[in-house]
């Protein structure tokens, strides 16, 4: 870990600054500004898992792919790593390390203890002014209650069942 915290006290970064993998965490950058996650629990994982196949079975246009865990990358300094996001590849961003903005056609975030706070206000704005839609499963409650914060594409029904 002695790496990120040098990496951190840098200052503004970019995402070639980033490592390629850090087993255990995930990057995000947000105007150069380093954020360290873990990666989430089992809860997380298995909600995540059974809304890939929702939308891998549903009737998504053929060009779209369901993807967990790309980055999407806007500029140098940006980059949102969502749960889970439907992208069209034609927006490959940085020789396919990710997706641009303008790629993403749903994103959606399980909240975590570690998370919460930044899924419900940084990358819910960043996502509103990318013009994202963005479904929030905020697993505060009992069950976990999905936040739908934009119009969601019709194909993505299958995630409110």
């Amino acid at each position: 870990m002695t790496a990120l915290w040098d990496l951190a006290a840098r200052g503004e970064l970019t995402v070639g600054d980033l490592p390629d993998d850090v087993p255990g965490v995930r990057l995000e950058l947000v105007d150069g500004s380093l954020t360290v996650t873990p990666r989430g629990d089992y809860e997380h994982q298995l909600i995540i898992t059974e809304l890939v196949g929702r939308l891998v079975t549903a009737s998504l246009p053929p060009e779209l792919a369901v993807l967990a865990g790309v980055n999407v990358i806007r500029g140098t300094s940006t980059v949102l790593i969502p749960d889970l996001a439907v992208v069209d590849p034609s927006h490959l961003a940085m020789d396919g390390l990710g997706v641009s903005p303008e790629g993403v056609r749903l994103a959606v975030e399980v909240t975590s203890r570690s998370t919460r706070v930044r899924d419900l206000t940084t990358k819910r704005e960043l996502y509103r002014q990318w013009n994202i839609p963005y479904l929030i499963v905020d697993r505060a409650t009992r069950p976990p209650a999905l936040r739908v914060e934009s119009d969601l594409p019709e194909w993505a029904d299958v995630l409110l069942k």
